[in-house]
């Protein structure tokens, strides 16, 4: 087994490990990632060359979905800040032969030299945005990726990030909510989505 595979093998089990395996396994997570992705499927329109890129890969999964959603009509970027995840996404996706991988950029949101303007959908779901630590530069950075017409998709925790901090944000700008949905069908992770216009 050479080294990448070992890294593989690793990843794979942390994701069933002491420390992700009971979240990962759990109802809420479960829940999550169908709503997740069930809400992208049905709010946004495929069409030829479209250009999606997702902000904070983490294990990857919704990544990995998007690729699949796109199926080949248009491409996908992820962008990450942490080295090993990036190089671990990469390698994942190409030794499981993903038919539309996504093209890694292992860069920090903040970075000045991102791709301006370059992508009709952003998605920037659960912690990523908390990780960043500046909720505001954090989403000033997701639209500046965006053109001009395009969406943000955001999803996070109501426990971290209430609705009322994306509606502050978004009156101080010319961007539009279009879609809102508060989700709490499990009281111990009430998340929420929203589909915003540029």
């Amino acid at each position: 087994m050479n080294k990448e595979d070992e890294k593989l093998l690793q990843y794979y089990l942390e994701l069933k490990g002491p420390n992700a395996g009971e979240w990962n396994s759990s109802p809420q997570c479960l829940h999550t990632q169908l709503v997740t992705r069930d809400y992208v499927k049905k709010t946004f329109d495929i069409f030829d060359e479209i250009q999606v890129c997702n902000v904070g890969i983490g294990t990857g999964d919704w990544d990995d979905y998007l690729g699949y959603w796109l199926k080949g009509r248009g491409g996908l970027t992820s962008i990450d800040i942490d080295e090993s995840i990036c190089e671990i996404f990469e390698y994942r996706q190409q030794r499981e032969q993903h038919p539309n991988p996504s093209k890694v950029l292992c860069r920090s949101i903040f970075d000045s030299d991102l791709p301006q303007e370059a992508f009709d959908i952003v998605t920037l779901i659960g912690s990523a945005i908390n990780e960043t630590g500046d909720f505001k530069k954090c989403l000033d950075s997701c639209f500046s990726l965006i053109k001009h017409g395009g969406y943000l998709m955001f999803m996070a925790s109501l426990k971290y990030t209430p609705v009322e901090m994306l509606e502050e944000y978004i009156s101080n700008t010319k961007y539009h909510i279009v879609q809102k949905t508060v989700y709490e069908v499990f009281l111990e992770y009430p998340f929420f989505i929203s589909k915003i216009r540029k």
